[in-house]
């Protein structure tokens, strides 16, 4: 049988997570039968038509599974549900979503009024889980799925055992979250079925973790850049760097004689504008700056981390690849923005959104900043996300990314430039791929899967292995992996949740930096 995934209508929303999590998947139409041989699953991603909801039923009554939210269920299956706002989802201690991080969500959702798993702040539990038939259902909040395709912003504290817990102003939903959630949604239904599940590796040649270093250069010195690129080249560590480019047009050129390293540009004034051409004239400026002296930038990350339409339509004129602002997104998978009426077509490429500089601005010692990228790291390893970090020349902690650097090179994590990875990326999101599933051997084919592209295939007993393209394998003798139990050393999220008066403090800094600098 087909491993496939299949979907009443490709939204916005299920577009950026599917090309994340990336399982074969397809939109559902009449030239293929809605059965339980073509289709491991199927999600049901708005209400439908008499038609189709009978083929659904059909379907699920016939042994399959289905994906859904609240109003689809109501229509399809005639559950109920009630709107209530949604602090944050908590994973701790659930049967189904443990392995999930938890996070925020910061809107009115509906719940299904029989859930049983995921509970928010109050204690009301968020999904239902439940057998119809042969088959089987998980039924999400109504509204979770489109929360990924909000921008707004807010400050978060993030998890630390220093004196006092780090904090940005980053997205105000936790879309890892949320994208967590729906795969672990897949695989369980794939597992209920007693079925594999198979998706596209994150990283290239099917690695365990992949890093990056992203560096804001922000008004830093010569001698600092200096300092910062020779603890780079001691190992062997390809950064990224972001230039802002008013404050060094004198000495801008070393940017382009740095090797292995790319260049892409942060600003020419340290602003993001809610305005299309004031944010296309600084773009405009930035990059003439870095072109006059041999510099070609692919890469562009916003001053402070933020994101708009406006910026990311500039971003599109000026021909940007990829860009990076935490206030869209963080410690996440790569996607392409949502622009209203259309996707973007410059990447966006998530980061871990504290700094050793924010962290010393928490009171951290050295050696609780290297605590906190151990976490971090084990985090990032166990949840399959890039590590990627980010820092500033003028204000980084030496000692910390000496010792980061060096752990990344004793673990054998493979180091790229974020834009190598933004190219890897595309080869991956533009792969087309098959799974099938005949007596205990699983065939997968592809025309186009490039050979660093590889296959992870999940089982629900906690093995996985990673597959080459065009491979037949037997799963009775395939070598497998056993995946380690997620080891949880953050505090709570309520914890982390809890306004605090240096969170305060750090806004009325951010607003006076904002519009001083």
């Amino acid at each position: 049988m087909r491993l496939s995934v299949g979907i009443t209508h490709l939204t916005p929303a299920w577009k950026i997570l599917l090309e994340q999590i990336a399982p074969p998947c397809e939109e559902l139409n009449s030239t293929i039968d809605w059965s339980t041989e073509n289709y491991g699953c199927i999600i049901v991603s708005s209400t439908v038509s008499v038609s189709v909801k009978e083929k659904l039923k059909h379907y699920l009554t016939d042994g399959g599974s289905l994906l859904l939210e609240t109003e689809a269920a109501k229509q399809i299956l005639g559950t109920n549900s009630e709107p209530a706002f949604v602090d944050y989802i908590d994973t701790t201690n659930d049967s189904l979503f443990s392995s999930v991080a938890s996070g925020s969500v910061g809107r009115k959702l509906n719940l299904p009024s029989k859930a049983t798993q995921l509970k928010e702040r109050h204690g009301r539990y968020l999904v239902e889980e439940t057998a119809v038939g042969k088959g089987y259902v998980i039924i999400l909040p109504g509204g979770m799925i489109d929360s990924i395709l909000s921008w707004g912003c807010t400050r978060r504290s993030f998890p630390s055992h220093g004196p006092l817990l780090p904090s940005e102003r980053v997205a105000k939903v936790s879309k890892r979250t949320i994208r967590d959630i729906v795969n672990r949604s897949l695989q369980e239904l794939f597992w209920r079925r007693d079925l594999p599940f198979v998706s596209l590796s994150p990283f290239p040649d099917g690695e365990d973790l992949l890093f990056s270093f992203r560096v804001d250069t922000d008004f830093a010195s010569q001698k600092a850049v200096e300092t910062l690129y020779e603890l780079c080249k001691k190992h062997d560590v390809p950064a990224t760097w972001f230039v802002e480019t008013g404050s060094c047009q004198e000495w801008v050129d070393r940017y382009g004689k740095m090797e292995g390293h790319e260049i892409g540009l942060h600003c020419f004034k340290h602003r993001t504008f809610n305005n299309y051409t004031k944010n296309e004239l600084d773009m405009r400026t930035g990059t003439s700056i870095l072109r006059k002296n041999g510099i070609t930038p692919r890469g562009y990350a916003g001053p402070f981390g933020e994101w708009n339409t406006t910026l990311a339509k500039a971003l599109e004129h000026r021909g940007f690849e990829y860009s990076s602002e935490f206030a869209l997104d963080y410690d996440n998978l790569p996607f392409y923005p949502f622009l209203g009426e259309r996707s973007s077509f410059v990447m966006q490429i998530p980061i871990h959104p504290i700094s050793t500089g924010t962290l010393r601005n928490a009171r951290h010692s050295t050696e609780e900043m290297k605590n906190y990228f151990e976490i971090i790291m084990e985090d990032h390893l166990a949840d399959r996300l890039p590590l990627f970090i980010y820092d500033h020349p003028a204000n980084p902690d030496h000692e910390t990314l000496d010792w980061l650097f060096q752990t990344v090179k004793d673990r054998k994590i493979p180091a790229m430039t974020m834009g190598q990875y933004a190219d890897w990326w595309k080869i991956r999101t533009e792969t087309h791929w098959s799974a099938r599933l005949e007596n205990g051997r699983l065939q997968l084919s592809s025309s186009n899967l490039g050979d660093s592209v590889k296959i992870e295939v999940f089982q629900s007993d906690g093995r996985h292995t990673i597959a080459e393209k065009n491979s037949d394998l037997e799963l009775s003798k395939t070598a497998w992996r056993t995946t380690e139990a997620k080891t949880n050393r953050q505090p709570h999220i309520s914890i982390l949740h809890r306004l605090n008066r240096k969170m305060i403090f750090n806004d009325i800094l951010h607003t006076y930096w904002k519009y001083k600098l």
